[in-house]
């Protein structure tokens, strides 16, 4: 549900090219990103009050980058990057970071040192669109009780992944997820409608946790990670597995189309109230979206934030999710935006203009085209509201080292 409602659905840990142009495409294409003239940069503006978010961010950037084969490159427009360029580029920015005194120094800094790309957006004019999740707390048990009747499931054996274009058969999502039947058919993987409605799955060992309510899961499934806190006080993190790969289909625009809300109105509170107002047609409402989200138990990263799908824990406010089909993961970015204010009660207090350094360290189901970002708010009462409130058009752009001279 757009600006309430993220529908965060961890993917792909691969760092990719930059995608070419569909072939059935006759539109012109637009490049992902274009290479910006010194005199088109924005202003660098940072605040400085939170350099050890963007250090400690660009320091798991890192981790992830060197994971990587020294040979795979990045295309980012018309060049090709290796992950060595991208993991100096973060060294380069926290170095900056730490010895920066002011302002105009860190912003001369950053233009000294780093080609700037602005992303091509959904327009191909520039426009993005920044939305935002957070990580909830959520009540659970780790055996079914009548107060706990709605599982969480791992991610199902009989699940398999078939890579099309090692059967020449690339048609933009290369992998899907599907099953194999008793008579050895392949077929799409269980939608939610059979998973929670007809129980395809239950009774098979499949279980990991059990909730207090359908609207717990579905807010876990749209986070794609969550902190569960059992009944004797212990806390475990519940991390994406996989999902279905069935299409996402926002439960809050399905009541919007019905009516029942209008777009201005629906909010996540009011959605929950909704669905409990309304328990007959509540699994019904749920199963409009036939995308359904698997999960394992971890325990909790020191910092208490989950991980992306670079496998590094999620830096608030410093860590972004994009579509890694156009842009890196691992990249630094830079970002301007308007953003909601909360106090530490989750209250809005209003909006500002936000800009801000940002490391790319996890997608989204939602998350595509170079043209969508999603921004890692952190959890909490201030983090669930903030992260509710996102939904504003804004700017992106990629920093890159500069290469040496004689390399260009």
């Amino acid at each position: 549900m757009r600006a309430m409602l993220r529908a965060l659905l961890l993917a792909s840990t691969a760092l990719t090219a930059s995608a070419q142009p569909p072939a059935s495409s006759t539109a012109a294409y637009v490049p992902a990103v274009k290479l910006l003239a010194p005199e088109q940069y924005p202003r660098f503006e940072e605040s400085f009050k939170n350099k050890a978010g963007l250090v400690k961010a660009g320091r798991k950037a890192i981790k992830y980058l060197e994971s990587l084969p020294a040979s795979k490159t990045v295309r980012v427009a018309d060049r090709n990057y290796s992950p060595a360029l991208l993991i100096d580029s973060a060294r380069t920015m926290i170095d900056i970071a730490l010895k920066a005194k002011t302002t105009g120094e860190f912003e001369a800094k950053v233009r000294e040192n780093f080609d700037v790309f602005q992303s091509s957006g959904l327009d191909g004019a520039g426009r993005v669109v920044f939305s935002s999740y957070y990580q909830p707390m959520l009540r659970a048990s780790p055996v079914k009780t009548p107060a706990y009747p709605y599982p969480l499931y791992r991610r199902p054996k009989d699940m398999v992944e078939i890579d099309l274009a090692s059967f020449g058969k690339a048609n933009g999502e290369n992998v899907i997820l599907a099953r194999l039947t008793k008579d050895g058919r392949v077929v799409p993987y269980y939608t939610r409608e059979e998973i929670d409605r007809r129980k395809a799955l239950a009774g098979k060992g499949l279980e990991i946790a059990w909730l207090k309510d359908r609207f717990d899961a579905l807010d876990l499934h749209i986070q794609g990670s969550a902190i569960l806190k059992w009944p004797n006080g212990k806390e475990v993190l519940a991390k994406y597995a996989a999902t279905n790969n069935r299409s996402y289909n926002s439960v809050g625009l399905t009541l919007v189309k019905a009516g029942v809300f209008s777009r201005d109105e629906i909010t996540h509170d009011k959605l929950r109230q909704y669905l409990r107002d309304n328990p007959d047609a509540e699994s019904w409402i749920l199963a409009q979206n036939p995308r359904y989200v698997f999960f394992e138990l971890a325990p909790l990263p020191e910092d208490g934030e989950p991980f992306g799908a670079t496998e590094q824990s999620l830096v608030p406010a410093r860590s972004i999710a994009i579509d890694p089909a156009f842009m890196p993961l691992g990249g630094l970015y830079f970002f301007t935006t308007t953003s909601p204010q909360a106090d530490k009660d989750g209250r809005i207090l209003g909006s500002s203009e936000n800009a801000r350094f940002a490391f790319g360290l996890d997608t989204g189901g939602a998350i595509k085209s170079p043209g969508r970002v999603d921004i890692y708010a952190g959890h909490g009462p201030q983090a669930s509201a903030t992260a509710r409130g996102q939904w504003a058009d804004g700017r992106l752009y990629l920093l890159v080292k500069k290469l040496p001279p004689r390399e260009r």
